[in-house]
C-alpha cells in the first residue's frame, strides 16, 4: 500500500456528472421518479394552437445540451427514410433524447451502441436500426413529431430503472399528461438530412493535465476513455454567509407573533424534551411555529453547523449508546413513532440524523425543525450529516424549497440552502464507525468511457484517502464532481456486491458502485472496522450490503418510502460495552396513518406546489 505524502499522486474525475444547473421544463438531473406503473397511454392529438417556449438546454437525463439541434421531424423536405423499431421491455437502450431548439420533438441522442447479449433490453434499439441523431416520428401509430418534448417523453418513458429499489421510474411532466405507452410499443423514427451537423463534438479521450496517460494502469482502457483528477478542496478557515447575516438583521427587526398559542423558539434554553415533545404534536395538528422563531432557530443551527469539522466526531462513554436515524423524507408521523420507540436525544443516548431529512414527504418542514431544535438544544449530543437531498437543485425539483415558500416565505428557501452548505459530511463514532449517507470515496483516478456498463468492474484506487483529508475538505458548495468529487462520492455513491468500482444508474457519468474490497480497504487504512450508511430503500430497513470483518450496513428510516414502497423502517444503535461499539441492533417499525396529503404534493408539477397555488 503506497504511504500518503504531502505530494499526492495527480488524481483524476470522471467525465463530469452532468448535472444540469436549471429545471428542464420541470425535470432535474438527479432522481427523477414516480411509482405508477405503466398503463394504456391517452394518445392524445397535439393541441391546435401550441405556446412557443424557449428550447430546453437539458436532455432528458438532465445533462446540458451545449449545442441544440433544430430540427422538425414532420417537415417531408428535411426528411430522408424513416425506421419503425418494436419495444417489448424497457429501457430500449437511449441513453437521452434531446429537443429541438423550438422545445419540441425528441432527438435520439445518445445511445447503445451494441446489444451485450441476445434479447438485451438495451440493445433493442440497436438491433431495431435506430441510430444516434433520429427524431421521434411516431408512437403506436400517432405523430408526435410536434409534440413538446416532455409529452414524448412521458409517453416513451425509456428509462433504466432506480438501483436503489428496482422498481420505479420517472415521473411525467409534460402538460398533456401522457402516461407511458404500453409494451410491445412501435416507435417509428425520422432519418434527418444533415442529422449530426451541429451535433456536440465528443470529449474523447479527455485526460486531466499532469496525468500520464501512457501508465500501465490506462493501457486496456477504450480510446475515449476519459481520466480525470480527483480534487479534495479544502475548507476555508472561516466560512461567513452574506445570506444568513442580512436575514439575521431582518429577523431581530420582524414583529413578534401576534394571536400565536403554540410553541414558540425563544432561544436555546427554550427548549427541552417537555418543548420539542409539544413542538412535534403542534406540527402534527398542522400548526407551525411563527415566521420570526423559525427564522431564529434555523439561524442559530446554522451558528452551531458552520463551527463544525466536515467530518466529525462522535465520543460515546461506556455504557452510553447512539443512534443512527437513516432517510427521513419529511415523513413526519413515522418520525414521530421512531422517536417514541427510540427515545428522545440524551446523555445517554446520542443521536445521528443520517442525511435526506426532507423532499418527498409532505412535512419536510416540520421534520426539518424538529432536528434543528434537537441541534439546538444539545448541539454535542446530536449529530447531522448532509445527504444527496440536502441540496438546492433537488430541494427546487422534490418538494423542500416548494414547500418552505407556502408554509413560509420564498426567501427562507436561501437561508436552508446555507444550513445544508454548513452541515457535516460524515461522522466517525469512537474512532471505529464510519457514518455517511451515501458511501466511500471513488475511483483515484476518475475514469469513464462511452459504453460502460453495470457490468464492468475495476481496481480504481492506489492510494487511500485519510479521514483528515475529509476531516479538512471543503463542504460549503453544492455537489459538483468538477469541483469536489468527494462530496459526490459521499452523498452519493451506493455499494454492489462484486468487487472492484463500477458505473452507478444514478446519473449519467461520474457516480460509482464500490464492491466490499473497495469498503474493507478504505476501513482498513482509517483504523475504522464497520461503515453505516442510508440512501437506499431496504425491505427490512437495514441490510448487511457488506459482510465480513469490515461490515457496510445500510439503514433507512422511511417505512412505506413515498406512500408505496412497502419497506419496513429502522434506526441502528450502537452501544460502548468497555472494549468496543457493540451493535449495532436495530429498531424497526413500520408505516403510521397520517393525513390524505401525497408523498410529492410540494414538488414540481405537485398538487401544493407554488405554482399550483392562488396568488396571496
Amino acid at each position: 500500500m503506497a504511504q500518503m505524502s504531502s505530494m499526492r499522486r495527480p488524481a483524476l474525475l470522471p467525465a463530469a456528472v452532468a448535472v444540469c444547473t436549471l429545471l428542464a421544463a420541470g425535470r432535474l438531473a438527479t432522481e427523477v421518479l414516480s411509482f405508477t406503473a405503466p398503463v394504456q397511454p391517452v394518445l392524445r392529438s397535439s393541441p391546435a394552437t401550441r405556446i412557443p417556449r424557449a428550447a430546453s438546454m437539458c436532455d432528458s437525463e438532465g445533462n446540458k445540451v451545449r449545442e441544440p439541434k433544430t430540427f422538425d421531424a414532420s417537415d417531408a423536405s428535411s426528411v430522408t427514410g424513416s425506421v419503425t423499431v418494436e419495444y417489448k421491455k424497457r429501457p430500449f437502450g437511449v441513453l437521452a433524447y434531446a429537443p429541438s431548439t423550438s422545445g419540441k420533438g425528441a432527438m435520439i441522442w445518445k445511445m447503445n451502441e451494441g446489444s451485450r447479449y441476445p434479447g438485451d433490453p438495451q440493445g433493442q434499439a440497436f438491433v431495431g436500426g435506430a441510430k444516434q441523431f433520429m427524431a421521434v416520428k411516431k408512437v403506436a401509430g400517432v405523430d408526435v413529431s410536434t409534440w413538446d418534448f416532455w409529452d414524448i417523453m412521458d409517453l416513451l418513458d425509456d428509462k433504466i430503472l432506480d438501483n436503489s429499489a428496482g422498481i420505479f421510474q420517472s415521473s411525467g411532466s409534460g402538460s398533456m399528461g401522457n402516461k407511458p405507452a404500453e409494451l410491445p410499443v412501435s416507435i417509428e423514427y425520422a432519418v434527418l438530412k444533415d442529422a449530426a451537423a451541429g451535433a456536440p463534438v465528443p470529449s474523447h479521450g479527455e485526460t486531466s493535465p499532469g496525468i500520464d496517460r501512457s501508465d500501465d494502469r490506462f493501457k486496456d482502457l477504450p480510446r475515449d476513455a476519459t481520466i480525470k483528477e480527483y480534487k479534495i478542496p479544502v475548507a476555508p478557515a472561516n466560512y461567513q454567509s452574506q445570506v444568513v447575516e442580512t436575514l439575521r438583521g431582518a429577523v431581530a427587526s420582524m414583529p413578534e407573533p401576534v394571536g400565536h398559542n403554540g410553541p414558540r423558539y425563544m432561544g436555546p434554553s427554550s427548549l427541552n424534551e417537555a418543548s420539542i415533545r409539544q413542538m412535534v404534536q403542534s406540527f402534527k395538528n398542522g400548526q407551525l411555529l411563527p415566521m420570526k422563531d423559525a427564522y431564529k432557530l434555523a439561524i442559530d443551527a446554522f451558528d452551531i453547523l458552520v463551527k463544525e469539522k466536515t467530518l466529525g466526531r462522535i465520543n460515546v462513554p461506556v455504557g452510553k449508546k447512539v443512534t443512527v436515524v437513516g432517510d427521513l423524507h419529511g415523513q413526519l408521523f413515522d418520525f414521530d413513532h421512531m422517536l417514541s420507540l427510540a427515545g428522545f436525544p440524551s446523555a445517554d443516548n446520542q443521536f445521528l440524523f443520517n442525511g435526506d431529512f426532507v423532499d418527498r414527504g409532505p412535512w419536510s418542514v416540520e421534520v426539518m425543525f424538529t432536528i434543528l431544535a434537537f441541534k439546538v438544544w444539545q448541539p454535542n449530543g446530536v449529530g447531522m450529516n448532509r445527504g444527496n437531498h440536502e441540496a438546492e437543485m433537488a430541494n427546487h425539483f422534490y418538494g423542500f424549497f416548494g414547500e418552505l415558500e407556502v408554509k413560509y416565505e420564498k426567501r427562507m428557501t436561501d437561508l436552508f440552502a446555507e444550513i445544508f452548505r454548513a452541515t457535516p459530511l460524515c461522522h466517525v463514532i469512537n474512532n471505529e464507525i464510519f457514518v455517511v449517507h451515501g458511501g466511500i470515496p471513488g475511483p483515484d483516478p476518475r475514469v469513464w468511457w462511452k459504453g460502460m456498463d453495470n457490468q464492468i468492474s475495476f481496481d480504481g484506487r492506489q492510494l487511500q484517502i485519510s479521514l483528515s483529508e475529509i476531516e479538512n475538505s471543503n463542504r460549503f458548495m453544492e455537489p459538483n464532481p468538477d469541483e469536489n468529487p468527494l462530496m459526490v462520492d459521499l452523498l452519493w455513491s451506493d455499494p454492489k456486491g462484486k468487487d472492484g468500482y463500477g458505473p452507478s444508474g444514478r446519473m449519467s457519468s461520474g457516480i460509482y458502485l464500490f464492491g466490499p474490497d473497495v469498503s474493507k480497504n478504505f476501513m482498513e487504512y482509517n483504523g475504522l472496522r464497520m461503515t453505516l450508511r442510508s440512501h437506499e430503500v431496504k425491505a427490512q430497513g437495514y441490510r448487511y450490503d457488506h459482510e465480513g470483518q469490515y461490515p457496510l450496513i445500510t439503514v433507512f428510516s422511511a417505512p412505506n418510502y413515498v406512500d408505496k414502497a412497502g419497506n419496513m423502517a429502522s434506526v441502528a444503535v450502537l452501544t460502548n460495552d468497555g472494549t468496543k461499539m457493540a451493535g449495532p441492533e436495530f429498531v424497526q417499525y413500520s408505516a403510521q396513518p397520517h393525513p390524505d396529503v401525497p408523498s410529492g404534493a410540494y414538488a414540481v408539477g405537485g398538487p401544493l406546489h407554488p405554482e399550483n397555488q392562488p396568488a396571496r
